[in-house]
C-alpha cells in the first residue's frame, strides 16, 4: 500500500510551512482604544467602591516628614553641624519695632551690644531703617532719605515681654541706631570679630520675625564693588537658590561666622544682600562710648 503523500499520518509526509504575519512593532504596542474608555457604570462602581472601602490607617513612620529647617538641604550640608552657633547667638538677638503718632513704622531686629550693671539697662545696636520715614528710591547719596528721631521705640525681649526703648543716637550715613533699654538680668553680650570676612566664607544671617521666631539663612560672603547708589563700605552676601528670600524683619540682625562672632549687621536681608562690617559697627560703638551724644546733637564718628 502506497503512502498518501499529502496524508499528515504519513512519516514521509513534508512539514507544513507556518505563514508569517508580519506586525509593525509600532501598531502591536498600541493599547486598545476601548480600554481608555469608562462607562458611567464604571465610574458609578468606582465610586461606590471608594465610599465603602475602611479609611486608610495614619502610620507616622511611613508619613513624608519635611525638616522644619534648610539645612537638610544639600547647599548647606557642610555647615550643619554649625547650626549651634546660629542658636547660641540668638541669644542676644531681640526685636525692635517703631510708631510714629500711634501709627506703626517698622519691625526690624536688634542686638545687644553693651550692658550697664549699674543703671540695669543695656545698649541695643540695629538699624537706622528702623525709625526712616521716606525713603530714596534712587540713591541713598541723593538725601532725599527722612528719619523720625522722635518716633517710639518698643524693644521685644525673648522672655515675651517689652520694653520701652530710648533713642539715643542714629547715623544715617552708616545706617546704624543705639538704643537704651532696661533689663532686670544681664544679657549675653555678643563677641564681635576684629578682622573683616574673607571671600566666599560661610556666614550665617539672622533676625526674629514678629513672633519673635528665629530666622537663619546660610550664606557667603563675596566681593564686590557697590555701584554709584549704594554705600561703599558695605559688604555683600549671597544665598543659595531660595535660602535668602527678602524679609524685612531681618534688618539690624546679626550676621555672624560659623564660631559665633559677630562679622556685621544685615542692612539689605535679601539674597543678594549686604550688611555692615564688624570693624565699622565697632568703631561707631567705641566713638559712642567716648563722646556720648545725644540724640538731637550730631558728631563726626571718626570711621571713613
Amino acid at each position: 500500500m502506497t503512502a498518501d503523500p499529502t496524508s499528515r499520518d504519513d512519516p514521509l509526509a513534508l512539514p507544513e510551512k507556518k505563514k508569517k504575519v508580519s506586525v509593525r512593532r509600532d501598531e502591536a504596542s498600541l493599547p486598545d482604544p476601548d480600554a481608555w474608555i469608562l462607562s458611567d457604570a464604571d465610574l458609578a462602581r468606582m465610586e461606590r467602591d471608594q465610599k465603602s472601602a475602611p479609611p486608610p490607617v495614619k502610620i507616622p513612620t511611613l508619613d513624608y516628614f519635611k525638616p522644619p529647617t534648610r539645612f537638610h538641604t544639600a547647599e548647606v550640608f557642610a555647615v550643619r553641624d554649625s547650626s549651634e552657633a546660629a542658636l547660641s547667638a540668638a541669644r542676644f538677638l531681640l526685636g525692635v519695632s517703631s510708631s510714629l503718632d500711634g501709627e506703626p513704622l517698622r519691625r526690624c531686629s536688634g542686638f545687644l551690644v553693651d550692658w550697664d550693671e549699674e543703671k540695669k539697662a543695656g545698649l541695643v545696636l540695629t538699624t537706622a531703617r528702623l525709625i526712616r520715614t521716606k525713603h530714596s528710591p534712587d540713591s541713598g547719596w541723593s538725601g532725599g532719605e527722612e528719619y523720625a528721631p522722635r518716633a517710639d521705640v518698643t524693644v521685644h525681649l525673648l522672655n515675651g515681654t517689652t520694653a520701652k526703648g530710648d533713642l539715643v543716637y542714629y547715623q544715617p550715613h552708616y545706617g546704624i541706631t543705639f538704643l537704651n533699654v532696661e533689663v532686670d538680668q544681664p544679657i549675653k553680650l555678643p563677641s564681635f570679630c576684629e578682622e573683616d570676612v574673607k571671600f566666599a566664607q560661610d556666614v550665617f544671617r539672622l533676625g526674629r520675625d514678629d513672633s519673635l521666631n528665629l530666622r537663619i539663612t546660610y550664606a557667603r560672603a563675596e566681593y564686590k564693588n557697590p555701584n554709584m547708589y549704594r554705600r561703599y563700605h558695605n559688604v555683600y552676601f549671597r544665598s543659595p537658590d531660595e535660602h535668602g528670600d527678602d524679609n524685612e524683619y531681618d534688618n539690624g540682625g546679626l550676621v555672624i561666622d560659623l564660631n559665633e562672632n559677630v562679622v556685621g549687621m544685615v542692612n539689605v536681608p535679601k539674597r543678594f544682600g549686604s550688611f555692615i562690617p564688624s570693624s565699622i559697627l565697632l568703631n561707631c560703638l567705641d566713638s559712642w562710648k567716648k563722646y556720648r551724644i545725644s540724640v538731637t546733637g550730631s558728631i563726626w564718628l571718626g570711621v571713613e
